[in-house]
């Protein structure tokens, strides 16, 4: 044996010590960057509420979606709440009856336990196909994320994360393993609409291992899960599609058509000339489109100085962001998020497995034919391998990284305040 090989032995042992070390500190991470983002959240949200009247906490937390979930804990279904799917406010119900629960505090423990389990799946996806310092960004990322407010309330997003999470884990290992992939595949499908674009990506994955027809089966399978969402509806209403129907009542009519028109125009219009200029109808205030054109054009001139002077492009890049949200406000973060999202799923073709792309693609091309611009930012949220795409590119622009933790920090914040006061955040 050589003198070399004792050192080569012990060098080996160390690097797979050194590794074994990291998986300790990545649950700590994934811990410790769900607590304080839901700290973040939680904590100025009852600062605020203590100076309202008394009971305003709990009023607050079951406001917007979260108060038709808890309606039909206790009611049942009825009216505009076959819009809202039942795996959620159905598990709800069983647990808040079987431990003599009140129904918000069970759904608050759901959302925020459901977000912690995503995370850890969210954090092993991306490591695996993107590498640990990756996966550390996508954790950090999806936490310090004022859209992550939706994973604390009484919402879906923290369960629809988490079941896809789960069947897209399924689908990229080496053997398939069909009933899970079916049983949370229709679980996603009955906790969210979206859920049926798991379909594609199981095509995906059956069809590269040349086996389409049993990919066939086990996506009609997972797309049981819209069936059993109609089933529940033809039993209530009489009405298998009142799921569909329902969305009316928010002016949604999804689909192939020019109905999301006028929402587009509004959004845009409340961007790129202002807020009293939109309500008024006409052009009453003149230094908003200004100033945004300016602000526009500055980009521009950052945009063209990335090569020769990168320092210098970076700080007048932040100047541009912080003045355009100053001007645009949550309209324009809604725009900047949409747009962002479509860029990088260009930008993230071959850079993701083809079964997460299509996942993801598809996604966001169901978000966009909801043919409406309320809430698109959430949704996208809540799409893992989006959330993937997000994480490897500002993991690759580490100046960018840093901004967007103490920004998004900020905004959870001021969101939680918003919140607290029954303002809109998304």
């Amino acid at each position: 044996m050589s003198s070399t090989e004792p050192s080569s032995n012990l060098a080996h042992a160390g690097a797979s010590t050194a590794i074994q070390a990291e998986d300790a500190r990545l649950p700590a991470l994934v811990f410790w960057s769900w607590l304080l983002s839901r700290l973040l959240f939680f904590g100025p949200l009852m600062l605020a509420t203590q100076r309202q009247p008394p009971g305003a906490l709990a009023s607050r937390l079951g406001q917007w979606d979260a108060a038709h979930y808890l309606q039909i804990v206790q009611q049942g279904y009825a009216g505009d709440n076959f819009a809202f799917f039942p795996v959620f406010p159905y598990l709800i119900r069983l647990t808040s009856s079987l431990l003599h629960l009140p129904p918000l505090a069970v759904a608050l423990v759901f959302s925020n336990g459901a977000f912690l389990l995503a995370l850890v799946l969210l954090h092993r996806l991306s490591r695996h196909y993107q590498g640990s310092a990756i996966a550390r960004t996508v954790v950090l990322l999806s936490c310090f994320n004022p859209m992550s407010i939706f994973c604390a309330i009484p919402y879906t997003e923290s369960f629809y994360l988490l079941f896809t999470c789960q069947a897209l884990l399924a689908l990229l290992r080496p053997r398939l393993n069909a009933p899970r992939i079916a049983i949370f595949g229709a679980l996603s499908a009955a906790t969210r609409p979206t859920g049926l674009v798991i379909a594609p990506a199981i095509l995906v994955a059956y069809g590269r291992r040349h086996r389409l027809a049993a990919g066939l089966v086990v996506a009609l399978l997972a797309l049981a899960g819209v069936g059993i969402v109609a089933l529940i509806d033809l039993q209530r209403s009489g009405d298998p599609l009142a799921f569909v129907h329902a969305q009316q009542a928010w002016h949604v009519q999804p689909g192939l058509n020019l109905s999301g028109l006028p929402s587009w125009r509004k959004l845009l219009s409340q961007v790129f000339l202002g807020l009293a200029n939109t309500k008024a109808g006409a052009l009453v205030d003149r230094s908003h489109p200004i100033l945004i054109t300016a602000t526009l054009l500055l980009g521009l001139g950052a945009f063209r100085l990335r090569q020769r002077r990168p320092g210098t492009s970076f700080v007048l890049s932040l100047v541009v962001l912080l003045a355009y949200w100053l001007l645009a406000g949550m309209p324009g973060l809604n725009l900047l998020v949409v747009l962002g999202a479509v860029l990088l799923a260009i930008w993230g073709y071959r850079r993701l497995p083809l079964e997460l792309w299509v996942f993801g693609a598809a996604s966001l091309l169901l978000y966009l034919l909801k043919q409406n611009t309320i809430s698109l930012e959430r949704h996208i949220f809540a799409t893992a391998p989006l959330l993937m795409l997000y994480g490897a590119w500002f993991d690759a622009h580490p100046g960018w990284r840093r901004f967007l933790l103490g920004f998004g920090s900020l905004l959870l914040l001021l969101y939680a305040l918003r919140f607290a006061n029954g303002l809109w955040i998304g």
